[in-house]
């Protein structure tokens, strides 16, 4: 019981300091889950951030669920995802009640264009995180660069490129 509680406040105060979604969140679960607190590896760390990232809903989600379950089965995946989702439902609830309001003080729109830039350094971080622990060789970075093109020009749906990146991979990377 008392791990399961340590696994909710780990999580809570990892979804309580995130703003940018859960790319932003993967520096913030690295630090403190791998390096930190040694609860998972790296290698385990970055085979949950692929799955996430192949299924439904939301990623700090399931990478929430994935590491909760790998830690401490089904309470652990349930305690972990109630985690990281309780600050969040918390303050939507609360910016919901007075967000008319609020949306047009200044005070706002400086904390909205404060927070931007660490989004953006936050999202660049995962980035980097994945590519360093993953590519080893020059054929995923030149795929990495194909999909943004095709993704970005051509407005491919994403889930096609996914699919059609990973049957591309099976026959390009050993």
């Amino acid at each position: 019981m008392k791990e399961l509680i340590k696994i909710y406040f780990e999580f809570f105060k990892i979804g309580a300091v995130t703003f940018g979604g859960g790319q932003a969140m993967l520096p913030i679960i690295q630090r403190e889950l791998v390096t930190n607190l040694h609860w998972i590896t790296i290698k385990n760390f970055l085979y949950f951030v692929s799955i996430a990232q192949v299924t439904p809903g939301p990623i700090a989600v399931n990478m929430a669920t994935f590491i909760g379950y790998n830690m401490k089965g089904f309470w652990g995946a349930i305690i972990a995802t109630f985690g990281v989702a309780s600050p969040s439902f918390a303050i939507i609830v609360l910016i919901a009640s007075v967000m008319h309001n609020l949306s047009k003080t200044a005070v706002y729109k400086a904390f909205i264009s404060g927070v931007k830039p660490v989004i953006i350094a936050l999202l660049i971080s995962a980035i980097y995180l994945i590519v360093r622990g993953s590519f080893h060789s020059a054929v995923p970075f030149i795929l990495a660069a194909i999909a943004f093109v095709v993704f970005v020009k051509f407005k491919i749906n994403a889930f096609l490129l996914l699919i059609g990146m990973g049957v591309i991979g099976i026959f390009l990377i050993k």
